[in-house]
């Protein structure tokens, strides 16, 4: 491996990682189809297949990496296996019945190239954040979004139902919004003078005009975000709800920096409940309306990571601060990684979800909830009952046996308490599902040194998916 690639200390590089977005969108897939889920257009088969082969090469392209920088090996050889992945994506991509040979071709080897471009960039910009498998699987959502964005916005594949259902709006509006930031984000990284104070600022405004007037709905996103909150009483009660947690947020960490001392970690997992608040109510209530609001929290994430990092005032100083009190022994590196995870791993099962809210009755409630049960419930117990309670160790773990039973305890009262209240319809093979998922997230709860906040949902969206 490359000298200059400084992964995370003091963890494995976690190339299995590599592994559960594919395995994610296979599971996704086939879980709709054979649960006859409701279907949000006629190009979402077609996408979502393009979406799995994608995910299978940049797959191959990090396993490949691994096994290069890992086993001396010939160039010969070594050139069989850089071109590996290249092809099963092209092979992938020609049995799908969109494409042609030519095509395929094109874009098999351009994707995983493309891939391994970003995947090294992000390795070696941000040295001590990620682990090779951390890394691979955000890369990897990152290509795939930008996929699926593009491809929607551009009409690559037709989408009727966009102009017609709420949801299809503000998909559309979410994906156009992403794409602009990540357009502002790697103009910042090109160009230095972006990062002085007055044209950081201009380029944010000229961010937010370029999202909230963009001609992807009719009308324009602004107003069609407007009319679509407005339009029904029980929206602005849960965004009233939303706001009354983000006051309590900040006020949690404005008391956190009022203290000299380190946030301990049931401090840290107070987070873990706010989110599980917002996600369900939101999953249950207005799932259209949590779809777009997790896409404007992790939109806000990135802008204030930005003024951290670039120090950017006046509010930069607080950010830096709050960061240090707040910090995860993962987050060694530039990045506030703990956070980003913890609301991207509670949010990837809605963006994995080709249709996750749909007008009738939800097939894949359960599926949806993974991350929250996972992160949110389970990871949040097995921390709090493990630090006060736990004394019988696992063996080449720091985690404990009594924490492992509280996962996954947790995770099946909450279940249960769902069921009780109406809210999911559980069979005997989803209940097996659910157990079987809830024991293979709390031993990789107790035994992996990768993020959990990213780990731990992909992990129980995949099992609690076979059912």
């Amino acid at each position: 491996m490359s000298q200059r690639l400084l992964p995370r200390p003091l963890a494995s590089n976690g190339g299995w990682l590599c592994l559960l977005l594919p395995l994610a969108l296979v599971i996704s897939y086939l879980h709709a189809h054979t649960t006859k889920a409701p279907v949000c257009n006629t190009s979402t088969n077609a996408s979502h297949r393009f979406l799995i082969v994608i995910a299978i090469g940049t797959c191959m392209r990090t396993l490949c990496f691994l096994l290069n920088s890992c086993v001396e090996t010939g160039l010969a050889i070594k050139s069989v296996i850089n071109l590996l992945p290249g092809t099963v994506a092209s092979l992938c991509f020609a049995l799908l019945p969109e494409t042609t040979w030519i095509l395929s071709v094109i874009a098999g080897f351009l994707i995983t190239a493309l891939y391994q471009r970003v995947y090294l960039s992000v390795l070696r910009g941000f040295p001590k954040t990620f682990t090779l498998g951390e890394a691979a699987i955000l890369v990897q959502g990152l290509v795939l979004f930008l996929f699926n964005a593009t491809s929607r916005i551009y009409a690559l594949f037709p989408l009727e139902a966009k102009l017609t259902t709420d949801f299809g709006q503000l998909n559309a509006i979410m994906q156009s919004a992403l794409i602009c930031l990540f357009i502002a984000c790697v103009l910042l990284a090109l160009l230095p003078r972006l990062r002085q104070p007055v044209p950081f600022y201009l380029l944010m405004a000229l961010l937010a005009t370029a999202v909230t007037c963009a001609p992807v709905t009719q009308p324009m996103p602004l107003i069609a975000l407007l009319r679509f909150i407005f339009s029904d009483q029980k929206r602005l009660y849960i965004i009233v709800f939303y706001l009354l947690l983000v006051a309590l947020t900040c006020a949690t960490v404005s008391w956190q920096l009022g203290n000299s001392t380190q946030a301990n970690t049931r401090v840290r997992k107070i987070f873990h409940l706010l989110i599980v608040l917002v996600f369900v109510p939101g999953l249950v209530y207005e799932c259209a309306l949590l779809y777009i609001a997790s896409g404007i929290a992790f939109a806000i994430f990135v802008v204030l990571e930005l003024i951290r990092l670039l120090q950017m005032p006046p509010f930069g100083a607080t950010l830096v601060q709050a960061f240090e009190s707040f910090k995860d022994v993962k987050d060694a590196g530039q990045l506030a990684l703990t956070p980003f995870c913890l609301l991207i791993g509670c949010s990837l099962p809605i963006w994995l979800t080709s249709c996750p809210c749909p007008t009738s009755t939800n097939p894949s409630l359960l599926m949806l909830l993974s991350g929250i049960l996972a992160v949110g419930v389970g990871d949040t117990a097995a921390s709090v009952v493990g630090s006060k309670f736990g004394r019988n160790k696992w063996s080449n773990s720091t985690r404990s046996l009594e924490g492992t039973v509280a996962f996954v305890v947790s995770i099946l009262l909450s279940v249960w308490a769902l069921e009780l209240g109406g809210i999911l319809n559980m069979t005997q093979a989803k209940w097996f599902a659910t157990v079987f998922a809830a024991l293979n997230a709390a031993l990789v709860e107790a035994f992996t040194d990768q993020v959990d906040n990213l780990v731990l949902p992909l992990v129980f969206y995949i099992f609690v998916g076979l059912a």
